[in-house]
């Protein structure tokens, strides 16, 4: 009796072992249909590889919270066998319609068990639970951005480039940043923070640069070393005149592989940036100016480093959130580039613009914190 209890035993934890490494990431998407109602989809990305794909057929529905303190059981209504780039992953959509009793900023999430398991950049990741959130402003009309699928393989000592140009269905600007993963306090539907125990993709060996190009809207690693598994999150934000409508937030999976074309050299290690929103104001689309402002927050001296696509004169200001130009740099020569420390410890804490506009009237923001 004693042996067969142990092939039991022995089968029970393999089959749990196959339950427990099934999710590779996902996003929340909110389209407005009418007034207060929203069409709310969940895409959750499946491993469906043979030691994944029972618990990816299995997860048939999920609780999703609202933000307004209403939950639901949502059932999956598409299950999709991705290929290409993205072989042996699945996208499983689960979609709701639900209407807002009144306007308002809310938080719709899902906090979803069995991770995958093996991160070479997050220990124990099995164990934690993958928290999914996206933030709306009903107070306005709006549908939230649609990322493309994201790349899910990478080949060592090359490198690699996830697309995050958004499709937006308003005419809205977006912005996109790096951030450690998102998890909640216990409860149906809890309150996010950050989880200390993540770290970056080039965290590992202390090589190489993760990081988003703004110009390009490209999450992008230079280079991978170590061959495994890494999890990575970035906010994708949405902004009309100025003010922020939406965050959408996705998680997802890169494994690092032996794959055949041509290495680079791994350039030397640069930590990543997640201190604060650099980035986080529309930059008007102007692409043929680059603005570097850093560090955020500061106490002193922030540096500001412009790079232009032609020769152009320049004005650069800081201005305050009540909208005051509290210190104006005006170049007279035609640069193609542009560096210097602005002194900022006689300026109150709080929240700045960096505004830099060029001979023709286009300019780029960046918002930075002392």
């Amino acid at each position: 009796m004693s042996v067969f209890y142990r092939i039991v035993l022995l089968l029970c934890l393999c089959s749990t072992a196959s339950y427990a490494t099934h999710l590779l990431g996902g996003e929340i998407r909110a389209v407005n249909l009418s007034g207060q109602t929203y069409r709310i989809t969940a895409q959750i990305y499946f491993d469906v590889s043979p030691q994944g794909t029972g618990a990816s057929n299995a997860q048939n529905s999920i609780m999703m919270c609202f933000g307004d303190g209403k939950t639901a059981e949502v059932k999956r209504t598409g299950f999709d066998i991705l290929s290409g780039d993205q072989n042996g992953v699945a996208v499983g959509s689960y979609e709701v319609t639900y209407t807002y009793s009144s306007a308002g900023i809310f938080q719709i999430s899902t906090n979803l068990e069995n991770r995958s398991s093996n991160m070479l950049n997050f220990p124990n990741s099995e164990l934690s639970q993958m928290f999914l959130w996206t933030v709306i402003d009903t107070q306005v009309s709006n549908s939230t951005p649609i990322l493309p699928l994201p790349v899910f393989t990478a080949g060592s000592k090359q490198i690699f480039k996830i697309d995050l140009k958004s499709t937006v269905t308003d005419s809205d600007s977006t912005t996109a940043h790096l951030q450690k993963l998102s998890k909640t306090s216990p409860g149906t539907c809890g309150v996010r923070s950050l989880n200390e125990n993540y770290i970056y993709p080039n965290d590992v060996s202390k090589k190489g640069i993760f990081y988003v190009d703004q110009a390009s809207k490209k999450l992008v690693w230079n280079a991978p070393d170590l061959l495994g598994k890494y999890i990575y999150a970035v906010v994708v934000d949405e902004w009309r005149d100025g003010v922020k409508i939406s965050e959408t937030y996705r998680e997802g999976l890169i494994t690092v592989t032996d794959k055949p074309g041509s290495v680079v050299e791994i350039p030397p290690y640069v930590p990543v940036n997640d201190s604060g929103l650099i980035t986080s104001l529309p930059d008007s689309d102007n692409l043929a100016m680059v603005v570097e402002a850093f560090p955020v927050p500061t106490e002193d001296f922030l540096t500001v480093n412009i790079r232009s696509v032609t020769a152009t004169t320049l004005r650069i200001e800081l201005i305050n959130m009540n909208g005051q130009i509290v210190k104006q740099i005006n170049t007279t020569d035609n640069l193609t580039q542009w560096s210097q420390q602005l002194d900022l410890r006689q300026m109150a804490k709080g929240l700045y613009i960096v505004r830099v506009t060029d001979q023709l009237g286009k300019f780029v923001t960046r918002k930075i914190a002392r």
